[in-house]
Parts: C-alpha cells; sequence; structure tokens
C-alpha cells in the first residue's frame, strides 16, 4: 500500500472493486468489462502516451519535470466531444484514501448486494404474478367453456408459448365477419355468397383497427382462440340443427320452437360472456384510454346486435337457403 494520506482510484464491475494508482488504467479495465473497444483503446492511447512521455524525460535526466501521472486527464472523462461511449455508464470513478479503501469497497458491495436481493424480490413477486395470472385464466377459460360444454378438457397445457403473431392479436376475433356465411355454406354444401350482417366499416375496424402487439417479454395467452373456437364449435351444431328442422318436412312446431331457443341460449351465453373478445388484447389495445374504450365498446355492441338478431338475419337469407313455406 502507498503511503500514509495517498490515494487510489476505485472503480467497479458489478460488485467487483477495480484499483489502482492511475485513474485512465482503472477506467480502460470497466471500459475492456462493458466490451466498449472504442473507450478502452482510447484509454489505452492515454496510459501509453504518458508512458513515453515518462521514458523520453528519463532519458533526457531532466530532473525538474513531473513523473507524469498526475496530469491534466485524470478528472472527468477522456471521451472526446461528439463521441457517445457505450460504456460511459459503468466508467464511475472514484479517488479513496488508502486508508478508507477497505471501507469503501464494503459500503459499494453491501449496498450492491441490497440492490440485487431488491431485485431478486421484484423477479420472485413478478414471476408469482404471472403463475396467478396464468391459473387464473385458465380457471375462467374453463369456466367459460364449460357454460356450454360440460364435458370440456384442456387437451394441452394453457400457457405463453413465447409466440407473437406479425400482424398483431385481434381484441374482436376475426371470425366474428364471416361465421354465418360460413355456417350457412357448410350447411347447403355450397358457396352461397351470402352478405356479412357486419357493415363494412365494423368489419373493417375488427380487422385492422382493434389490433394489439405484444413483445416477447409481454405475458400473452391466446386463450380466446380456444374459448371462441368452442362457442363456435357448440353454436354452428345447434345453428346446422335449426337449419335441417326449418328446411326439411315432419318436424312439428315444438321441434322448430325447440331449436330455435337451443341457439337463442347459446348466442345469449356468447354475449354475456364476450367469448368472442380476447381479453388480454383488448386491455393492451385500450391501455387505459377513454376514446379507444369507447370505440371498443361500440365495435363490440355491433357484433352483439349481429349474434342477437341472427333469426332476422335468416329470415332475409331464407330464400337462397329455398326453406319451405
Amino acid at each position: 500500500m502507498a503511503s500514509a494520506g495517498s490515494h487510489v482510484w476505485v472503480g467497479f464491475i458489478e460488485a467487483l472493486p477495480v484499483v489502482g494508482s492511475v485513474k485512465e488504467a482503472v477506467e480502460w479495465v470497466l471500459a475492456v468489462a462493458a466490451d466498449d473497444s472504442a473507450l478502452a483503446k482510447e484509454k489505452l492511447d492515454v496510459i501509453n502516451g504518458r508512458l513515453r512521455r515518462e521514458l523520453n524525460l528519463k532519458e533526457n535526466r531532466s530532473s525538474g519535470s513531473s513523473s507524469g501521472y498526475s496530469s491534466q486527464s485524470t478528472s472527468g472523462s477522456s471521451t472526446p466531444v461528439g463521441k457517445k461511449s457505450s460504456g460511459l455508464t459503468a466508467m464511475h470513478v472514484e479517488s479513496i484514501p488508502d486508508v478508507n479503501l477497505m471501507a469503501h469497497i464494503r459500503e459499494v458491495m453491501g449496498k450492491h448486494d441490497k440492490k440485487k436481493g431488491q431485485q431478486s424480490a421484484k423477479l420472485e413477486a413478478a414471476r408469482r404474478n404471472e403463475l396467478k395470472s396464468i391459473l387464473d385464466l385458465q380457471k375462467e377459460t374453463k369456466r367459460k367453456i364449460r357454460l356450454i360444454n360440460q364435458n370440456f378438457d384442456f387437451s394441452a397445457p394453457l400457457v405463453d408459448d413465447g409466440k407473437r403473431s406479425r400482424r398483431g392479436e385481434h381484441v374482436i376475433n376475426n371470425g366474428v365477419i364471416t361465421f354465418y356465411q360460413r355456417t350457412v355454406d357448410d350447411f347447403m354444401n355450397q358457396q352461397t355468397n351470402l352478405d356479412s350482417p357486419l357493415d363494412t366499416n365494423t368489419a373493417i375496424a375488427i380487422m385492422n383497427e382493434l389490433v394489439a402487439h405484444f413483445n416477447e417479454d409481454e405475458l400473452y395467452i391466446n386463450a380466446n382462440a380456444l374459448i371462441y373456437g368452442e362457442y363456435c364449435r357448440v353454436l354452428k351444431r345447434v345453428l346446422t340443427h335449426f337449419l335441417t328442422v326449418h328446411r326439411q318436412g315432419g318436424w312439428s312446431q315444438e321441434d322448430k320452437d325447440r331449436a330455435q331457443n337451443e341457439v337463442t341460449d347459446i348466442i345469449q351465453e356468447m354475449n354475456d360472456e364476450k367469448a368472442y373478445v380476447d381479453d388480454f388484447a383488448k386491455v393492451k389495445w385500450i391501455d387505459n384510454k377513454e376514446p379507444r374504450k369507447n370505440r371498443f365498446e361500440k365495435i363490440q355492441g355491433e357484433v352483439v346486435i349481429m349474434f342477437t338478431n341472427w333469426t332476422e338475419y335468416f329470415d332475409i337469407v331464407r330464400d337462397k337457403l329455398q326453406f319451405p313455406a
């Protein structure tokens, strides 16, 4: 250790102390650790320049000259104007008296350990919250689906698979736009070219406007694909029965009423549970903004009306479906 009253330069890589008698030497180590090659070269050039000057002084035997290690660039950053170094945040170097060195190192390491412990606690809390969100989502998904299918169970774990759609996630499932057309086409076993019951502006908003984009570090689970898919499967089944009853002879009015009530009941559940809404995408897209909330509610309202008025829709296409009078 140097004589009493002398100072050393101290910096830290995480909690690892770097100590030296030359400031630029300590900064060079920190720059190398930060993988900042430009800054590391700059500090090394300063050190080599001083060594060359010292060598020249020794060769000239100039007794009144300085040692070369206490001159102009030991304070402030040596980074040239106009060059922003990526390692600047790691370049915190302090001049510490020798006698205080160990106490300073212990203090900094203690703060680092405390900060690391706090970060670890926050990370653990975030993991617990994420796990709770996943479990709550699984429970809610199962609850919604079992309203229409008591025997439903997950065929695979409902978790975040890390995949993100380049086009984003639709707040309202795109399938609502063509659901009725596809149901009728499948029933007729041909393309009937029916018009969508949703107006063009609503359909465009669902497809292109109400879309949320998730980063890989954000929790996203596409539970709505499962929920809406199962509701559509059941609704399509009862609609097919309804169409069969009304197209073929031999069915009583009671049969027709029962078939209609089955469809109405499923659609009521679909609207009540908002089975076509992706809650993850909804929260992300609205982002606590009142205009977006109002916009979502308006578009969702159009979808509710479409499903609620399903009998009117089928009355409109009765001739194309060739129903008996």
